[in-house]
C-alpha cells in the first residue's frame, strides 16, 4: 500500500484515514537512553544500509545490524554489570558502521533472503549440508571389523598350523 504525503505533521493512505508523519512518533526514552535507537545511529547506519523503500535486502541488513546491537547491549550489560555509555555506544556504532562491516550486514541479508542464511539447513548449490558423522559410533564400527579381520587370521593360521580348535 502506498502513502501519499498530506502535509509535514500526517500523511494520508488511499483509504483515506490519516497517521501521524515518522517525525511525529515519539519514541519512549527508556530506549533512546538505552541506545537501542539513537537517532543518529539509526539515520546514519539506516541511510548507509537501505538505498531506497524497496531495497528489501537492505532492511534486512539493517535488521541483522539491530539484532548485533542488541546482542552486544545484552552482552554487555551482563559481563559489566551496566549499561555502555554514550563513548561505549560511539564506539560501537562506528566499528559496526565501517564499509566492510556494512557489506557483511547486506551479503549475510542477500544469503538469508537466498535461503542460504546462518541458520539455514541448506549451502550454496542447493545441496544440503552434510549429516553430522557420530564419531563414537564409526570408531566402534572400525574396532569391530578389526577384531572380525583378527579372528578370520587367527582361524586361518590355526588352520594352516594343525592346532586344536583350527578345524
Amino acid at each position: 500500500m502506498s502513502v501519499t504525503e498530506v502535509s509535514k505533521s500526517e500523511t494520508k493512505t488511499p483509504s483515506g484515514p490519516k497517521l501521524p508523519a515518522s517525525s511525529d512518533l515519539v519514541t519512549p526514552a527508556s530506549i533512546t537512553d538505552r541506545g537501542l535507537d539513537k537517532p543518529g545511529d539509526r539515520n546514519t547506519v539506516f541511510g548507509s544500509l537501505v538505498t531506497e523503500d524497496s531495497d528489501v535486502v537492505g532492511l534486512v541488513a539493517y535488521s541483522i545490524y539491530k539484532q548485533n546491537k542488541h546482542d552486544f547491549l545484552v552482552a554487555f550489560s551482563k559481563t559489566k554489570g551496566r549499561e555502555p555509555n554514550e563513548a561505549e555506544l560511539s564506539a560501537y556504532t562506528m566499528g559496526e558502521s565501517t564499509p566492510r562491516r556494512l557489506a557483511i550486514f547486506r551479503h549475510l541479508a542477500q544469503a538469508t533472503l537466498d535461503g542460504r542464511g546462518p541458520d539455514s539447513p541448506a549451502i550454496p548449490g542447493g545441496a544440503k549440508k552434510a549429516p553430522v558423522k557420530d564419531v563414537s559410533s564409526l570408531n566402534t564400527k572400525l574396532l569391530g571389523v578389526a577384531i572380525m579381520l583378527m579372528l578370520v587370521t587367527l582361524a586361518y593360521l590355526m588352520t594352516r598350523l594343525g592346532l586344536p580348535g583350527g578345524g
